[in-house]
């Protein structure tokens, strides 16, 4: 993996920067900690919505001028957010490289939010809300953080609601605009076809415009679901999607490393992870059988996703849970933990440097998480330091197989549970 330059500029801005001259492309990624946990009371859907409308237009270009020069440099536009942050990125030719980031910074600092862009925008948005009521899987997904988290700010989809985002206007983008895009609250990684010497004399000149300000204070309040709870949707579909889990961890615990062997050996996906054994492989119930640790911010959940026939939706929840309880009682075998943490180790380069945008991503995350520039040094012996007992006082303290949150999205008269 390149080596990470990081820099905090006067203005606050951490920039990070990483040369990989594989290509004549450099890539830009602006991470800001304006995720939807920041959307306000009665704003759900603002972050997201923010996010996307930085790329409709500034003060002095319009949606179309925007799009035209990116067409004339061939430069790659996109706009993220998720739960935890927003980001922005930005991939151009590296002899386009002064006016792509030229553009970028004026999208960045002095986006217009027109009402007749924002509109058309939350249309395009409302129709990804609809069109995912459809699907059983996301619909079980988001059903699942919902009744998890309860009120905190991680229970509702990024998007918004039906209800949400029609009520949020241009002037409400300004003000989450004005509270959050600010360098003091961002990350820049610059990386690719390009030195440290350069990222001075190009980049960081361009920066110094844009100026720090108080940013409102974090404020998370986990409340998770206590008791069990089963939250049951009737939908006319032949396969049942299931999301059964507890809360777990954030990003920064120490237990992190060994949570992430014990999700590898129950349910990574492979053939021969616990659960498609038991589940697919033996008595043929599931589709798809995977277990998911979810490691944010502020707060994690690990759960596990089935998708199987209406018919056979119990059983395969049975069969599941009985899973959960084994690494409960038991060490997990030295073959499964060093298969484990072989995988994990050798797939770490792959997973997240396969590209530049990639290894850009990964860069940000870093460094927004609190990581260390050394974490892709330091992450095969935090993993190889995993032991058997590691994983067993993990899967004691954490699942939950009599205390789970399970939500059955399906036929419930085929699934017999209504």
């Amino acid at each position: 993996m390149p080596a990470l330059e990081r820099i905090v500029l006067p203005n606050q801005l951490t920039l990070i920067v990483f040369e990989d001259h594989s290509i004549p492309a450099v890539t830009l990624e602006l991470q800001v900690s304006a995720g939807s946990w920041r959307d306000p009371p009665g704003g759900k859907g603002i972050a997201n919505l923010a996010a996307k409308s930085l790329l409709l237009g500034t003060r002095n270009l319009s949606f179309d001028q925007v799009n035209n020069r990116l067409d004339s440099i061939g430069a790659g536009l996109e706009a993220e957010c998720r739960k935890d942050f927003a980001s922005i990125e930005m991939q151009v030719l590296k002899k386009d490289l002064d006016s792509g980031f030229d553009l970028l910074v004026e999208l960045i600092t002095s986006p217009a939010f027109r009402k007749q862009d924002v509109a058309k925008e939350k249309e395009e948005i409302l129709g990804t809300i609809r069109s995912r009521k459809d699907e059983p899987l996301h619909v079980a997904d988001e059903a699942f953080e919902s009744a998890l988290f309860r009120d905190s700010p991680y229970s509702s989809p990024v998007e918004g609601t039906l209800q949400s985002l029609p009520a949020i206007g241009p002037d409400g983008l300004v003000k989450f605009y004005n509270s959050f895009y600010r360098p003091n609250n961002s990350i820049l990684v610059v990386g690719g076809d390009i030195s440290l010497e350069e990222v001075k004399a190009r980049i960081i000149p361009k920066l110094a415009a844009w100026q720090a300000a108080p940013v409102p204070p974090a404020q998370f309040a986990v409340a998770y679901a206590e008791g069990p709870k089963t939250v049951k949707i009737d939908k006319p579909v032949s396969q049942a999607s299931i999301v059964m889990g507890s809360s777990a961890i954030d990003r920064s615990d120490k237990d992190y490393y060994a949570f992430s062997v014990l999700n590898e050996i129950l349910g990574s996906g492979s053939l021969s992870s616990r659960l498609m054994v038991a589940i697919r492989v033996r008595k043929g119930l599931a589709y798809s059988v995977e277990s998911l640790l979810l490691a944010r911010k502020y707060a994690g959940s690990f759960g596990v996703v089935i998708q199987t026939k209406d018919s056979t939706a119990k059983d395969a929840i049975s069969l599941a849970k009985e899973e959960l309880e084994r690494l409960q009682r038991e060490p997990v075998s030295d073959s499964e933990l060093e298969g484990a943490k072989k995988f994990l180790i050798g797939n770490f380069p792959l997973k997240y440097s396969s590209t530049q945008e990639d290894f850009a991503k990964f860069a940000a995350q870093i460094e927004f998480y609190g990581l260390g520039m050394d974490y892709p040094e330091k992450y095969p012996s935090l993993i190889g330091a995993v032991t058997a007992q590691d994983v067993l006082r993990v899967a004691k303290k954490y699942i939950k197989p009599d205390n789970n949150i399970l939500v059955v999205v399906g036929d419930l008269e085929k699934a017999q549970m209504k």
